[in-house]
C-alpha cells in the first residue's frame, strides 16, 4: 500500500453536508485549540496572541483555512531563515507520523495510524505492529533491513498544494522550511471527511501529523 495513501484526499475525501460542518465543526475547533494552549507541551499561543506578547519568542500556532492548525517547534532558529522555503507547487520530502486526534490528547503509539519514520515504526513493532504493509518488502514479502538492521521506510514526495495532499495542508505546508519539525492538527473536514477508515480511524475524525521536512526542491 503506497504511503501517500494516508496523506492524500482524492481517494477519501467526501463531501460533507453544511449542516453536519454547524454540528460538528465548532466542537473540534474549540477541543484543538483547547489541546494546543493547555494539555500541548509547550502550551502554545496564537500567533495574533504571540504578536503581542512580553515574553520572549513564545511557542505559538497558525491557522489555516476551516480549520488546520500548524506549530513549528523550530521556529526561532537563528538560521532558520537560511533554508529553502516551501512555496505552492514545489516538492517536499518528508518523514511523517499520522494519528487520530479524537481523543484530543498527546500523540502516542497507541493513536498512531501511519508512519514512515524509523523510530516510531520500531516502537509500533515491539507494540506488535505488523511492519509488511508499512516498510520495503523483498520479493516474498519479508521486511527490508538496512546496514544497520533498520526498517527500510517507503520515502514520501509530494507536492505541495496539489490536488493529490489532503486539503488541510494544501496551504500549511507553505511557509515552512528544509529542516523543520512540524505538528499539523486537522478538523474532519480537512481530513477525509465522513470517511471511515475501517481498522484505522472512525468517520469524521480530527487528524494530526507530524513531519520532518527533509527536502525542498523547487
Amino acid at each position: 500500500m503506497g504511503v501517500r495513501w494516508y496523506i492524500g484526499l482524492s481517494a477519501l475525501a467526501l463531501l460533507v453536508s453544511c449542516s453536519k460542518e454547524e454540528d460538528i465543526l465548532p466542537n473540534q475547533q474549540q477541543r484543538i485549540v483547547s489541546f494546543l494552549t493547555g494539555s500541548h507541551s509547550p502550551r502554545l499561543l496564537s500567533e495574533a496572541d504571540a504578536a503581542v506578547s512580553l515574553d520572549n519568542d513564545p511557542p505559538y500556532y497558525s491557522t489555516f483555512g476551516n480549520t488546520t492548525y500548524r506549530y513549528i517547534a523550530d521556529v526561532y532558529d537563528a538560521e532558520r531563515l537560511s533554508r529553502p522555503e516551501v512555496t505552492a507547487g514545489c516538492r517536499i520530502d518528508v518523514t511523517f507520523s499520522l494519528y487520530d486526534f479524537s481523543e484530543y490528547r498527546s500523540l502516542t503509539t497507541e493513536t498512531c495510524v501511519y508512519s514512515n519514520d524509523t523510530v516510531m515504526i520500531n516502537r509500533l513493532v515491539a507494540d506488535g505492529l505488523n511492519p509488511t504493509h508499512w516498510v520495503q518488502c523483498d520479493d516474498s514479502g519479508v521486511p527490508l533491513l538496512d546496514g544497520n538492521g533498520q526498517f527500510v521506510p517507503y520515502a514520501c514526495e509530494i507536492e505541495v498544494g496539489g490536488s493529490g495532499v489532503l486539503k488541510g495542508l494544501r496551504a500549511a505546508f507553505v511557509g515552512c522550511r528544509e529542516q523543520d519539525e512540524v505538528e499539523f492538527y486537522m478538523t474532519y473536514n480537512e481530513a477525509y471527511g465522513e470517511k471511515l477508515i475501517v481498522g484505522l480511524m472512525p468517520k469524521q475524525s480530527p487528524v494530526a501529523m507530524v513531519c520532518t521536512i527533509n527536502k525542498v526542491t523547487k
